[in-house]
């Protein structure tokens, strides 16, 4: 099946277009002081709310962790790799207690999966991803840079308990948040046009 003829994107007019097409992941090493206060936070996650959501159940959880929490959690993430690997080095349970340091805020970011005859926990989790994204989307046009990451941790059971989150629920990433520095990264995007396509019967 061809692809649909796209042309070039233009510079958008609309502002709310342009902000989406400059957002850019930006490494936490790169992310400062200050970061997002609680108005602009709130901010973030009304628009978390805004995404689709199939059944209003509301999934989206976000979990903010920074001061000296983040140094707990850093822990948390090294006795979560040594529970997994018993034989892991110090110096590299080191690194993985530093990373939370690397911005001055980390969300852990989640969903609350209901059981639902009609809504499967895929869908749920969708909703709660579609909402990360407008976190990430709000938080980025108000001058703020993020980096969503995964990791193994994410998976614990009990990291996942000792952050509050309930059995049923699940971890969806880390997002590192903070200022970002000027020269942040501006990644060369491809050409959309190879991401869609018109279908037509056979």
């Amino acid at each position: 099946m061809p692809e649909a003829p796209f042309p070039a994107p233009e510079a958008p007019a609309n502002q709310v277009v342009r902000a989406l097409l400059a957002r850019a992941s930006v490494p936490p090493r790169q992310l400062h002081d200050p970061a997002p206060d609680a108005a602009a936070l709130s901010q973030a996650v009304a628009a978390a709310t805004c995404a689709p959501d199939h059944g209003g159940l509301r999934p989206w959880r976000f979990l903010g962790i920074q001061g000296e929490a983040r140094a707990a959690l850093g822990e948390m993430l090294a006795q979560s790799l040594l529970t997994r690997d018993p034989a892991t080095p110090e110096a590299r349970l080191d690194l993985e207690r530093a990373k939370p340091l690397r911005a001055p805020l980390v969300v852990a970011a989640g969903a609350a999966i209901r059981a639902h005859p009609k809504i499967p926990a895929w869908e749920q989790e969708a909703t709660a991803a579609a909402g990360i994204m407008n976190f990430l989307n709000a938080l980025d046009a108000m001058g703020f840079g993020c980096c969503w990451l995964s990791s193994p941790a994410l998976q614990d059971p009990a990291v996942k308990a000792a952050l509050g989150f309930s059995e049923t629920d699940r971890l969806l990433g880390w997002i590192y948040i903070g200022t970002p520095e000027a020269e942040r990264p501006r990644p060369q995007r491809p050409a959309p046009g190879g991401f869609w396509r018109d279908w037509q019967p056979a």
